[in-house]
């Protein structure tokens, strides 16, 4: 009977164990992302997402970096030369922002200019720039 109660001991045990490593988020970001939506907020927090014709493309690298085919340092759907930055995942639960990521563009001329992300949870990122009211922009992944 011991012997018996102590392999069910064993079993639950086994089956209770938590996995403790953490999955790996990154590979959500990585890839290219087209823009199909901006907020249009007239300032008093009413805004929504409304669909936009863009050729915008933002592709995030699995090495930490990102590239656009236009400005980056402020919300824009236009097109043009290409700019990049760096990017990375906020892990840090004492960070003061709510967002997933953040982005680092390395043309602008103010070197504390960020822009900040959410992952992909129904399809789409959503890149959130530093604005008065908000500006932010939906991209749908394309591969």
């Amino acid at each position: 009977m011991k012997s018996i109660l102590l392999i069910f001991s064993v079993l639950f045990i086994c089956a209770c164990s938590s996995n403790t490593t953490a999955p790996d988020t990154t590979n959500k970001v990585i890839g290219k992302w087209k823009l199909v939506a901006q907020l249009q907020d007239p300032g008093d927090g009413s805004g929504t997402f409304q669909p936009i014709d863009s050729a915008r493309i933002i592709e995030f690298f699995d090495d930490g970096t990102i590239a656009v085919n236009g400005v980056l340092c402020f919300m824009s759907s236009e097109v043009g030369s290409r700019e990049t930055g760096v990017y990375m995942l906020i892990t840090d639960s004492n960070n003061d922002t709510q967002n997933d990521g953040e982005i680092i563009p390395n043309t602008c001329t103010s070197r504390s200019a960020k822009v900040f992300f959410d992952l992909p949870e129904n399809g789409n990122l959503i890149l959130w720039y530093q604005c008065i009211e908000a500006c932010g922009q939906k991209f749908e992944k394309i591969n």
